[in-house]
């Protein structure tokens, strides 16, 4: 019981970094774009930054709710592969545990952008 504990752990861990780095590259990528397009202002690239990590967040949610609705779950043939990288999460497991983690991400700046404004 401790030892599928740890594993599943492990597998949340390297779900936290994967989708860690996602959101980090895409709100620096659209931060740095958003900045230079409004000429300076903070509050409009934190928007920005929001707005894309809300955007696939939530596209990932989809994805996983779809991939859950599929009939087809027999014919599966990366399987083997899949399990070499997590021991328990299935793709649809981490398809949707990713997506959360990023959505908040964009809480964090959506709380942010709100304590700038009050």
């Amino acid at each position: 019981m401790m030892e599928r504990l740890k594993t599943v752990g492990l597998d949340f861990y390297k779900c936290l970094k994967y989708s860690s780095m996602v959101s980090g590259i895409l709100a620096v990528v659209t931060g740095v774009i958003s900045f230079v397009i409004s000429k300076g202002n903070l509050i409009a690239s934190l928007e920005s930054m929001k707005a894309i990590l809300f955007a696939a967040g939530s596209m990932g949610l989809i994805m996983g709710a779809v991939s859950i609705l599929r009939k087809d779950r027999e014919n599966e043939k990366d399987w083997f592969e899949w399990k070499k990288r997590f021991k328990i999460f299935s793709y649809r497991v981490t398809i949707s545990v990713m997506s959360i983690i990023i959505l908040l991400y964009g809480c964090i700046i959506d709380e942010l952008l709100f304590m700038l404004n009050h």
